[in-house]
């Protein structure tokens, strides 16, 4: 699985979280870095390509948490080793070892004063509740008379906005750096919750393969022979089973595998051409997607009917929710030049979005298709695609054209088709 995760944040962490990130090979990093205060919904708004956001700090998770975004979004904690290793370095440049220090409640932190570590130092402590840390004059006020009563000369923060207000008016104040460790354990939980979300229950294929017209009895055995030989690779590289019929039908059937090669030739099928030219006459390749066997043959019989409708060879495809799409291995034409400008100054899209969508439509030969599907083409989870088709509708880009089952519980999935 491939993961697409922003990291959001200031630039230091940022490329320290893009370091660390390189142990991960599922994930690709893409940074967005804060510019100024208040940046956080900027670039969470600018990461809409991205299966999840990994915030840096506390405060900017929270500020983009309140605007519902649809992606999934993290943020990377402290402990008890941040803490107490930031007192180490930056207590360093305290002149009189008397430091005030903020964290996070669900920190079990130990008792600073007892801590041999810190012999000579002077604590003020104060924690917060994150579910709560909308009000900060609390936080900034205790920081502040702590300083201006001389019982400080240094201030330790692990909140940006304690931090930005504090640095404003000029006094000593650090940010609480945080450890390694805790950012290999905010990317393995990515890693872990977005590996669980891709499951889903996998869809049955089911292929028949049909010649029709009768062959010469003299070549009957030999044609059929090839064929089988031929289907019989095929279905070895692509994890499919093959079932020969006595009234020279063959069934495939498989699952992702088969499923994704067939998605790759809606423009081009080498597997039709090539069987083809074996039998020498048109031939009849329809495909069934289903939930489980039975109605995956079911859909493969309604997709065989339409391979009939004409003398030709010619392959159909049924999907679960009974939506015909074909003929596979035959070119749409598609004015890509049209559909670029459409992208770009009608759904307002990015010059790379433009790119991928019609390189999406264009391997697709222009069948219908669901957010799903423009989930699996770029990778990134279904929130991310629903947003590119929020703009394409609103762009009169795309229409809906129909409705499919959903592969799990929920409801049914909206199918789309270019409004041309």
């Amino acid at each position: 699985m491939n993961i697409k995760l922003g990291i959001l944040g200031e630039k230091n962490i940022v490329q320290r979280v893009q370091k660390i990130t390189k142990q991960f090979p599922s994930i690709e990093a893409i940074p967005f870095v804060f510019s100024e205060s208040g940046d956080a919904l900027a670039q969470a708004e600018g990461a809409v390509m991205c299966d999840a956001l990994l915030f840096t700090d506390y405060c900017s998770y929270h500020e983009a948490v309140k605007q519902k975004h649809k992606q999934m979004m993290f943020y990377i904690d402290y402990d008890e080793y941040s803490i107490l290793s930031s007192i180490l370095y930056k207590g360093k440049l305290s002149r009189k070892k008397c430091l005030s220090i903020d964290y996070p409640e669900d920190i079990k932190l130990i008792d600073f004063t007892h801590d041999t570590v810190l012999s000579g130092y002077e604590l003020f402590s104060i924690n917060y509740n994150k579910q709560d840390i909308e009000n900060i004059q609390k936080w900034i006020d205790f920081h502040k008379e702590l300083f201006f009563r001389q019982k400080t000369d240094l201030i330790l923060t692990s909140r940006k906005d304690v931090y930005i207000r504090l640095l404003q008016e000029g006094l000593p104040v650090y940010f609480i750096e945080i450890a390694e460790k805790c950012i290999v354990q905010a990317l393995e939980k990515v890693t872990q919750i977005l590996e669980i979300e891709s499951y889903s229950t996998n869809l049955v294929m089911t292929g028949i393969l049909s010649l029709k017209e009768n062959l010469p009895i003299h070549l009957h055995h030999q044609v059929h022979t090839e064929i089988r030989r031929y289907l019989s690779d095929f279905c070895k590289k692509n994890d499919a089973m093959l079932l020969p019929t006595k009234d020279s039908h063959y069934f495939i059937i498989g699952t992702n595998k088969l499923i994704k090669v067939i998605k790759e030739n809606y423009r081009a099928f080498p597997l039709m051409d090539d069987v083809e030219k074996i039998a020498g006459s048109p031939i009849a390749l329809a495909f069934g997607l289903g939930l489980n066997p039975l109605s995956s043959q079911k859909h493969a019989y309604l997709a065989l009917e339409a391979c009939q409708s004409d003398k030709g060879s010619l392959s159909y495809l049924v999907n679960e929710c009974q939506e015909k799409m074909g003929p596979i291995g035959q070119r749409k034409n598609i004015d890509t030049n049209k559909l670029f400008y459409a992208l770009v100054h009608q759904a307002r899209l990015n010059n790379e979005l433009s790119y991928l969508f019609i390189q999406f439509i264009v391997e697709r030969n222009n069948e219908p298709f669901s957010s799903n599907d423009i989930a699996d083409f770029y990778q990134v989870t279904k929130r991310s695609a629903e947003r590119t088709v929020k703009k394409l509708l609103s762009g009169e880009i795309i229409q809906i054209s129909g409705k499919e089952s959903p592969y799990t519980k929920g409801r049914p999935r909206k199918l789309f088709v270019l409004n041309q």
